[in-house]
C-alpha cells in the first residue's frame, strides 16, 4: 500500500511538471501516458482544453469488472470531483457524484424481469425518471419530482423495421410541448429534426459514421447554418483519441489516452 501511494504521488509531482511545460503550450503533444497497473486498452486519461487552453484532466480507475472511478480535476490540479459508477452483470447500478465541499449526489438504477431499465432515482427518491415498454420497445418516460409529475416523453417506431420515428414531449398536463423526428440514410448518416408544439422547426442534428463509428456530429439552424460542431477521431483498434466540439467562439477539445 505504502509503495502504492508513493506510486501515486511521484505520478502527481510528474503531471504537475507536464502542466506547466506542455499545458502553457497550449500542445497535446507528449502526453504523460498511462502507467502500467491497468488493463491494455481501457481507457485512463482524459485531457481537457477550452479554446486551446488547459481545463484540467480526468483519472479513470477500474476497479475490477463492476467499479469505475473517475477523478476530476482541474488546470491546478485540484479536485473538483469524483464520479463513481458501479455496475452489476454489464448493467450500471449506483452513479455518485461526490465533491470536495459538497453534498454527494447519488442516483440508483433499477432493472425489470427481462432486464431493461426501468426506473432512475436520484438522491433519496428525490425525483425519479419512470420507463415504461410495449411490445419491448420503450414507450414512455416520465420525470417526478417527489410523487408529482413534471413531464414526460413518449416515443414511436417505425411499423417496417422497428426503429425509433419519434420522441414527443408533454407537460404534466398532456401538453405538447415539443417533439423529435429521426431520419436513417444508407450513406450511414442519420438524423434528428426538432419541432415545436405547432409543428415549426428547430433545427436538427445530423450524425455521420464510419465503420460503425460517430465521425462526426453537426447542428444547423432553420436556415442550414452550422452553429455547432463535434468532431471524433480513432486509432487503429477503434478506441476514441480525440473529440473536438465548435459552439459559436467556444472550442472544446479532449483528448483520451489507454493503457
Amino acid at each position: 500500500m505504502v509503495i502504492f501511494l508513493l506510486s501515486r504521488l511521484r505520478m502527481k509531482k510528474v503531471l504537475i511538471a507536464f502542466m506547466g511545460i506542455a499545458f502553457s503550450a497550449c500542445s497535446t503533444d507528449g502526453l504523460i501516458p498511462c502507467d502500467k497497473e491497468g488493463t491494455i486498452g481501457k481507457l485512463c486519461r482524459e485531457y481537457r482544453y477550452l479554446n486551446d487552453l488547459p481545463e484540467g484532466y480526468v483519472e479513470f480507475d477500474q476497479q475490477g469488472d463492476s467499479l469505475l472511478i473517475s477523478d476530476y480535476y482541474n488546470q491546478n490540479l485540484r479536485l473538483i470531483k469524483t464520479i463513481r459508477h458501479q455496475s452489476e452483470n454489464g448493467q450500471t447500478i449506483v452513479i455518485s457524484e461526490q465533491y470536495p465541499n459538497e453534498d454527494s449526489r447519488i442516483q440508483t438504477w433499477h432493472y425489470n424481469e427481462i432486464d431493461s431499465l426501468e426506473q432512475i432515482v436520484f438522491g433519496a427518491n428525490d425525483s425519479v425518471v419512470q420507463i415504461d415498454y410495449e411490445q419491448g420497445k420503450r414507450y414512455r418516460e416520465a420525470y417526478l419530482r417527489g410523487a408529482e409529475l413534471n413531464r414526460y416523453f413518449e416515443y414511436r417506431y417505425y411499423q417496417d423495421d422497428g426503429k425509433l420515428y419519434r420522441i414527443y414531449a408533454y407537460t404534466s398536463t398532456d401538453s405538447l410541448l415539443s417533439y423529435s423526428q429521426f431520419d436513417y440514410f444508407s450513406t450511414g448518416q442519420n438524423r434528428v429534426s426538432y419541432f415545436t408544439s405547432d409543428h415549426k422547426l428547430r433545427g436538427r442534428r445530423v450524425y455521420n459514421s464510419q465503420n460503425g463509428l460517430i465521425s462526426s456530429i453537426q447542428f444547423m439552424d432553420t436556415t442550414g447554418t452550422v452553429t455547432e460542431r463535434a468532431d471524433y477521431i480513432y486509432d487503429a483498434a477503434f478506441n476514441l483519441t480525440e473529440k473536438t466540439e465548435r459552439k459559436g467562439e467556444l472550442t472544446y477539445k479532449s483528448v483520451f489516452l489507454y493503457y
